[in-house]
Parts: structure tokens; sequence; C-alpha cells
């Protein structure tokens, strides 16, 4: 039994020494693991730094996601490590048997150490080319601060929001800094938000559609390995845009382009494409909306300019001289930025006022800057290719910068200088008319000439102008005296009134001229709007035989000289506004060619019987004027065959200053007007409606319209220079009549009114609907309709007394003033095409007024943009039942300006549910101290962007909630 116990003492002794040998022994395998384990994250860190410092070298590319996983294994692994030595460390003095604790961790550790430091050779590398970024910055001028730049680029940003709009052009005149507001688009922080990738490409002309397709792949890094066409190119851009939200920029487009062939995907994601081009018909080819850049304001280009020049311009006595440099930049950032930037350098008055003197003479005298833009405007100079065009275009350059130049009288100087041809007994001057206009329409669009308003008229700015000026120079067939301002910086010698062809003094200072200048090569002559030009020497003309423009238009003069009779090739000549003319010489009957003669606003006594001797006359513009008591004339009978001498006249306008005896003399003038059978074009008051009946029954060939093209008629009142209609429309009306006789005669103009685009309704007192006053259908060519003093009218259109016919299917503009007892605009259900056109209606002192838009009727104005209502102090509600129009519907989607002024019992815009607004943009309320809801919310007028309005009006609103207030009150203009 002894020997028993003590061989279990020597087994038990035995395990426990070989369990204290084996736990020194895992202690002493923890402690060589724990620095293998050391050494492989050491491995692993140096393997993590080298790849990190390939990374960095390599910033053009960007790591695969394999190495993004494995770099993220690595940082997690070597945290495991230093946890792990930390408490290691901490525990290496403890008991044995917890050491030993750390082998099983160790071991694992270290095993993934070292598979990470093999991963991390990867041998197939773990660069590859990086992704385009979204927005690649530009750099771009800071347009805070002028408005006029901020709100175009306001204006792209909208239409970037709009899901209907998928391509948008800039256009304005060079210079103007179309490119600028493009690069402040690619940099705003919305647009980024906005799109997957923004892509520029400056366009220009020396790079074709390959170069584009080469500058779009490049963008987007595609690879053209492969690619052995354009077409393949193509195909490569298409498959990388097709899914993604793109924004292309296209900068400096000079002709249209076309995108799909280049590999411009319509994906229908929401891309959108913009482009900036001085030429128009590359906004009507490639986009579907154009937002034109104005030049700047007068203030704005200053505070750029001061910018620019900082301190220099507070140096002594450069301030005048620095506005002049800036007028000189004509309110063109472009030109603005570049001029600045080198006035900036200098440094005395002396040196400023030299470079104004250079800057004048530009581009005569080289601009540093300004040669791209020299080159530029040669350019489209030198692309209109046919000299017709060319010559009519530098013939602009006589005008002075940024005046306006009337194109009737433009055309009229090309015809007369024989720039449209010759006008003869086969083509008649309304054919050259036709040319003039579309040759002005081709300037416009390629934005050498700036277009008017209507057309009426066209600017040229003064750099083009200057450079215009510069070309003409180098042509001897085109040699100008242009005057600019009070001073020329073209000298005025002897020898260069000589070898002038055409010469301009336009708004100086002139007080005399010379005596008998030799002007023998002379063509034009303007010397117009200088009133201080009282008196023309005698013989003046005597050296000016090739003269065939001499315009004297508001100037100071009381007669001309003797000498006109030696203008013998004469065939326009301008003397209206000059009210010092009381006659006109017998030579001027000795100017046998004359075809163009305006004597408007002069006191010539109606008419001069020696106009009866101008018999190639074309165009007659006259006043009627008669003898006051305060006026020394004799008695003398008027010769009305002067008219029926001048068959060959085409336009004939009698502007009437002696009303009440033009109603004396108006009937037998009228008989003589009649026997002019190439009339196309006449302006002329009729007193009473027979007499206009009068006209048309001598004159068949009228009724029918084909002949007469352009009339303004005046029915029953005395002629107007600007008809309140025309001004309303952006384009321009030839065919105009205003009717202001109070009985009952309207039958009279039955054989005019379907003929007539815009009609002017005064003083009738015996309509209560405008079907009482004719025939609608009558009225179906009326595209702007002013209604006035009509004070029987209780509503303008009543479909209720029509049938099923579609009423002023055409009509784009309708304005009622002052109508005493109008009490609804519509009435009763409009189908059809009916008011499918109107865009503006306008409604002013009407008091009796309660109905506006009712539910027949809304429907059919969903071109409606303006409705504006002033003094109307019945007008309750604007939208009449709109309970029974569905929630959000859209029954006026056209609607961008809404002005509602002193409307005192106005209580509500549209009660019921609330309509969509997707395109109002302007709310004007003024006086309207009972409306207190505005049918808003933030779904359904998006793009309102100006609520203007009383302070005390807004603070009285109520609320649905809270957020839409805060919403509106962003976009509010109180006072």
């Amino acid at each position: 039994m002894a020997n028993d116990g003590l061989e279990v003492a020597i087994e038990l002794a035995k395990e426990v020494w070989n369990y204290l040998v084996g736990k020194r022994s895992l202690s002493n395998n923890v402690d060589s693991n724990f620095d293998m384990m050391i050494v492989a994250a050491e491995r692993l860190q140096a393997k993590r730094d080298d790849n990190e410092r390939t990374v960095q070298q390599n910033r053009t590319k960007t790591t695969t996601c394999c190495y993004n996983m494995w770099l993220s294994s690595v940082m997690k692994i070597l945290e495991k490590v230093e946890s792990l030595r930390a408490e290691y460390n901490r525990e290496r003095s403890s008991h044995l048997i917890r050491r030993s604790d750390y082998s099983g961790k160790v071991m694992n550790i270290c095993q993934e150490v070292q598979r990470l430091v093999e991963e991390g050779d990867f041998q197939g590398g773990f660069l590859v080319d990086k992704p385009p970024a979204a927005i690649v910055k530009l750099n771009a001028p800071d347009i805070k601060g002028f408005p006029t730049l901020q709100r175009s680029l306001e204006e792209i940003l909208q239409l970037l929001t709009n899901d209907k709009v998928k391509r948008i052009s800039i256009f304005g005149t060079v210079g103007v800094g179309k490119s600028t507001i493009m690069k402040n688009l690619n940099n705003h922080e919305e647009v980024a938000k906005m799109f997957d990738v923004v892509i520029w490409v400056n366009v220009s002309r020396e790079r074709n559609e390959e170069k584009l397709q080469l500058d779009i792949a490049q963008r987007l890094k595609l690879s053209r390995e492969g690619a052995t066409c354009a077409g393949e190119v193509a195909r490569i851009i298409s498959e990388e845009l097709n899914d993604k939200r793109f924004l292309l920029l296209l900068d400096e487009v000079l002709d249209s382009i076309d995108l799909q062939q280049i590999g411009i995907p319509d994906n229908g994601n929401g891309s959108k494409v913009v482009l900036t081009t001085e030429f128009r018909h590359v906004c009507y080819i490639m986009t579907e909306r154009m937002v034109k850049v104005d030049r700047l304001s007068s203030a704005e280009a200053w505070r750029m300019f001061q910018q620019i020049a900082a301190e220099k311009i507070d140096l002594p006595d450069v301030e005048p001289i620095a506005r002049m440099v800036t007028e000189e930049c004509d309110r063109l950032p472009l030109v603005i930025r570049t001029v600045a930037s080198s006035f900036k350098l200098k440094d005395s008055d002396s040196e400023w006022r030299n470079g104004l003197r250079e800057l004048e003479k530009w581009p005569e005298i080289e601009i540093p800057g300004l040669t791209n833009m020299h080159a530029f405007l040669k350019f489209c100079y030198d692309e209109l290719k046919d000299e017709k065009k060319k010559k009519c275009f530098l013939y602009g350059a006589l005008y002075p910068a940024d005046s306006k130049i009337y194109t009737d009288y433009l055309v009229e100087c090309w015809v007369a200088e024989g720039l449209l041809g010759n006008i003869d007994d086969r083509r008649r001057l309304r054919d050259a008319r036709d040319e003039g206009y579309d040759i002005l329409g081709h300037l416009t669009n390629v934005s050498l000439l700036e277009k008017g308003e209507r057309m009426v008229y066209v600017q040229l700015n003064n750099s083009v102008r200057q450079v215009a000026l510069y070309i003409s120079s180098q042509d001897p067939d085109c040699k100008f005296i242009a005057q600019k301002g009070e001073t020329s910086p073209y000298t005025q010698s002897v020898k260069d009134w000589q070898q002038a062809k055409r010469i301009s003094m336009i708004e100086g200072k002139l007080h005399n001229l010379p005596e008998s200048p030799n002007c023998n090569k002379l063509f034009s002559l303007l010397l117009q709007r200088n009133p201080d030009l009282a008196t023309i020497p005698s013989s003046f003309f005597k050296n000016m035989q090739k003269l065939l423009v001499l315009d004297l238009c508001q100037t100071g003069i009381a007669s001309l000289p003797s000498s006109v009779s030696k203008l013998i090739r004469l065939k326009a000549l301008f003397l209206n506004d000059c009210p010092n003319i009381t006659k006109l010489p017998p030579q001027v009957a000795e100017l046998c060619f004359l075809e163009v003669l305006d004597i408007r606003g002069c006191k010539i006594i109606f008419i001069p019987p020696l106009i009866g001797k101008l018999v190639h006359l074309r165009c007659l513009r006259m006043s009627y004027h008669k003898c006051s008591n305060t006026e020394d004339c004799c008695d003398m009978e008027i010769d009305y065959k002067v008219i029926s001498r001048l068959q060959r006249l085409e336009e004939l306008m009698i502007d009437v200053t002696s009303y009440g005896h033009w109603r004396i003399d108006v009937a037998r003038v009228i008989r003589e007007v009649a026997s002019l059978e190439n009339l196309t074009t006449l302006r002329i008051c009729f007193p009473q409606p027979e007499i206009l009946r009068m006209l048309m029954e001598n004159k068949p060939s009228w009724r029918d319209h084909k002949q007469l093209t352009s009339f303004w008629f005046f029915v029953g009142c005395q002629n107007k220079s600007n008809p309140p209609i025309l001004e309303c429309f952006e384009y321009k009306v030839n065919r105009y009549m205003r009717y202001c006789y109070p009985g009952n005669n309207d039958s009279t103009i039955r054989d005019v009114l379907p003929k007539t685009d815009a009609l002017e309704l005064i003083g009738h007192k015996n309509i209560k609907c405008l079907s009482d006053f004719m025939h609608v259908t009558s009225l179906n060519h009326v595209r702007g309709c002013l209604i006035e003093r009509c004070n029987e009218m209780e509503t303008i259109l009543d479909g209720n007394n029509v049938g099923v016919i579609d009423i002023l299917p055409i009509l784009e503009q309708l304005h009622l003033r002052s109508l005493l007892c109008l009490k609804s605009v519509f009435e009763g259900p409009i189908a059809g095409k009916s008011l499918s056109k109107l865009h503006t209606i306008v409604v002013k002192s009407c008091p009796m007024l309660t109905k506006i838009l009712s539910n027949g009727v809304i429907q059919q104005l969903s071109k409606l943009k303006k409705l504006a209502i002033e003094s109307c102090s019945k007008v309750e509600e604007l939208i009449e039942n709109c309970w029974g129009i569905e929630p959000f519907s859209y029954e006026l989607p056209s609607l961008e300006i809404l002005e509602l002024v002193d409307l005192p019992k106005l209580r509500t815009i549209c009660a019921g549910e609330p309509l969509a607004w997707p395109y109002l943009k302007v709310l004007k309320i003024s006086e309207c101290h009972e409306l207190k809801l505005l049918p808003f919310n933030k779904d359904n007028a998006t793009e309102l962007k100006l609520i203007e309005g009383e302070q005390i009006w807004w603070e009285a609103l109520q609320w649905r909630n809270s957020e839409v207030r805060d919403h509106l009150q962003s976009f509010c203009s109180l006072r």
C-alpha cells in the first residue's frame, strides 16, 4: 500500500513537472511569436508606405477597388498589432499562465499579417486612370455686383431645372460676357448637384467636329483605341454618356452642330446642352430657349473698371479721363477688363490721356488684349461673303455708336446708293425694301448689328463701329469721314473731303459748313440732328454732282441754297423736322431722279406744286400744314392734281397738323390718292368713315389687299406717331387702324378690317360687345386690340351670341381702358381656336367690372403670359368658379406675369382648390388690401422669382403654413 502511494505521488510530481516545463516552453514560444508578429507588421507597414508613395507619384490615376480593400484590411490589422503590443507589454511581468493566453492571438495575427504582406505585391498593378471629375473648375471672373450678368446666369440656372428644356443658348454680341456667364455656370455649386459630369468645350472657328469629338473624349477620359473613324468615336462617347446625367457646355459656337453625329445622346434623363454664340441662327437651329445677354449699364461698367484699375483712378486728374476710357469700352465686359488691366499700369494723367487717344483709334492702333476681338469681328465681316451685305454693314458705321438707326430710313439710304440694285418699272421699291430687311435680319443674326424694339431700329455698338470704320478706311470705294461726338479721330483736310465717298457729321456741334467744298466723289452726306446749323452756303452743293443721299433732318436751316440744283443724281432727300423751313426752293424741281422725299415737320404749305415735277418719286412723306392767323403767308390755291401726277409713287404718308382744314380738303386729296396705281403703303387720317369708303370704292384693287401691303388708317381722329397698341408688339406690325368714330357708320370699314393686324377702337357709343361693332369673323386677322372709352360696352365677347365659330383665333394682345359699363371680359362658352393665341390681357379703369376669367373661357387661355388688372373697384375674384376646376390643374399653364393694382374689393385670386402656376415668375400686388390669401404653396409655383407689394399688405396676409410664407418671403420686394 505504501509503495502504491509512493508511485501515485511520483506520477503526480511528474505531471506537475511536465506541466511547469510546458508552460515555460509555451511562454518562450509566445515571446518568439510576438517578435515574429512585430517584424511581419513592420514589413506590412513598409509595403503599405511603398504603395502609398506610388499612389502619390501618380496623381492622374486612382487606386483599384481591390487595393482599397487591401489598404483597409492593413489599417485594421496594424491597429490590432498595436493594441496587442500595448496589452502584452502591460502583462509581461504577470504569471506564466496569463502570458500563455497570448499564444493563439499572436499566431492568428501573425498569419494574417503575413498574408497581407504577400497580397500587397499586386502583380497586376493597383493603379488605373481616374474617372472624369464631375466638374473641372475654370478661372471665371466674379460677376457678383453686376446684375446684368447675374440675371442671365440665374435665368440659365432656372432653365436647367426645367424638364421640358434640353438645349439653351446664350446669345449676344462679341465681348458682352457670354463666356464669363458660362464659366460661372460651370463652377456653380448647384450645377455640381444637378449633373454627374459637366463637359466644357471651346468651339472656335479653327475647330471641326472631329476636334470637338476629341475634346469631349479627352474630358471623359475615353480610350479611342480601335476607333478608325468619327462614327466609331461617336459610338464610344454615346455609350459613355447614355446612362449619365450630363451638362455639355459649348463656348463660341459659330455654326450649327449635329450633336448626335458627334456622339451626344438624347438620353431623356435630364441631360442638358448650353452654348454661347454671336449668331442668332445657331440659337434657332440648335436650342429651344435663348437667353440674350445685354451690355452692362453705365454704372456697372464704371464699377467694373474701378475694380480692375483700382487705386490708379485716385491719381490726380485721372478720374475724369478714366470715365471717358470707360465710355470707350462700350459697356462690354471683355473690353473693360482688357483696357482697365492695361491702364492700371499707367502712372500719370498724361499717360492716361495718351492711352485714351490710342484707344479711340483702335483697331488702327493695336491694343494688347483686343486683337482677338478685332480678328473675330473681321471674321464675321468676311463671312458675309456677299459684297452687297458687306457694303450695307459698313454704311451703318456712318451713324454714331449706339444711336437708333431706323430701319425704314436705313433701307431707303441703301436703295438710294444703289446697294440693293436699281428701282425701275420692273423692280419696285417694295422689292428693294424686302431685300433690305432680309439683309438687316442677317446682320442682326450675326451680331454685327443689334436689333432694336420690333426691328423698328438697329444699333451699332462702338467696338463693331470702330472695326467697320477701320475696314472702310482700307477700301478706297468706302472712304468715310465719320465724326465721333464733338471731335473726329479721322482728319478732315481738304484732301479728305475730296476723296470721301460718304461724310457723316451727325449729332455734332456743327454751326457752319465750308463755302464750296470739292466733293465730286461724294455719295452720301449726313448732317442730321445739328440744330445749331442755321444756314447752308449758297455754293455748298456746287461740286457734289454724284450725291445720292442728303440728310438735313432736325437741323436749324430755313431754306436750301440754289446750288441744290446741282444735285442732279440725288435720290433721297430728308428734311423732316426742320421747323424753320416754310417752302422748298424752285430748284428742287430739277431733282428729276429723286425717289424718296421726307418733309414732315416742316412749315411748308400743303402741297408744293413743284413736287408734281418729281415724277420718279417712290416714297413721299409730308405734313398737311395750312397757314395759321399768325403766320405770314399768302392765300394760295391747292393744286390737288400734284398728287395724281406722281404715278410711280408707292408709299405715301400725310401727317396732318392742321386738322380743321384737313376736314375740308380731305375728300379732294383722297380722290387724287385713289388714282395712284402703284401705291402699296398709305398712312393717312379720315375724319369720317365715309371718306375711307370713298377711297375703297375708288380703289377696287385694294379690296382684296393684294396691293395694299401696309397701312395706318386713323378714322374719325387725327394721326398719332406712336399708336399704343403697336408699342405692345415684339415685332413690326404693318396694317393698323384706329377707329374713333362714335356713330353708326361702322359698315364702311368692312373692306379694311378683315386685313387689319392691330385695331384701336376708341369712344364708340353704340356697342355693348365687340360683335355689335362688326361680325367677329371680320376680326379674325386682328393680332392686337385696344378698346378705350366705349362706355356702352358690357362685355368684349359673348360666346352665347356668336354660335360655334372661332373668335379672334390669332389675337395676341387685348388692352381694355376706361370702359365705364364693362361688367365682364368674356361671357359664355368659347371653344375651338378662339383666343388660342392670346398672351396678354391688360384691363385698366373699368369701374363696373366684376368678371375677369370664368370657367367657360379660362380653358382657352393656354398661351396667356401676362394678366394685368388695375383700378377696377368691383372686382372681388380674379378666376371665377374655381370650385369646378380640378386641384392643381394647369388652367393658365403659360402665365408668367400677374399684376393686380388698386383693386379695393379683391378678396381672392382663385377660390377653391389651388391651381398650378408652372411658369409664373412675377407677382405684383398694390393697393389690394382685402386680398388676404395667396393661392401658392411650395409645389405649385416653382418658377416664382419676384413678389412686389407693400409691407403692410404682406404682414396682413393669412397663411395655412408658415413654411410657405417663409419660402415666398425670399422672393419679396416690399415697400
